[in-house]
């Protein structure tokens, strides 16, 4: 439905109010029926699910089995090539996002629903 489209009276009648508002028995309905009229609190992302989403790539998916392949083929140097770029990307991204976490946390204190 495009809200912004109707005038004032027909969007009052669709939602069952007037320009007064509810009554105390609607806003109990309501209250129940909907839940509280305020933002989902969202749930705080911890550093461990950081850091396992760091793995989550194709590409480091694609790096792993190279990484497994060139050990089982005895290029250890190879391996430990694949390993090092697959950590230090995963530790790059970790700190990175965790450094986008701390700035959000501050701005969304600051919002006014």
């Amino acid at each position: 439905m495009i809200w912004y489209q109707f005038d004032s009276k027909k969007v009052l009648r669709k939602l069952k109010t007037s320009e007064v508002g509810l009554g105390e028995k609607d806003v109990l309905t309501r209250l129940e029926e909907y839940g509280p009229n305020k933002l989902a609190e969202e749930e705080k992302i911890n550093k461990l699910k950081i850091l396992l989403h760091q793995f989550t790539s194709p590409l480091i998916y694609i790096l792993l089995i190279a990484a497994a392949v060139t050990f089982l083929l005895h290029e250890y140097i190879d391996t430990g090539l694949s390993t090092a770029v697959v950590l230090s990307n995963a530790v790059h991204r970790y700190l990175k996002e965790s450094q986008a976490e701390k700035t959000v946390c501050p701005l969304k204190d600051i919002l006014v629903p």
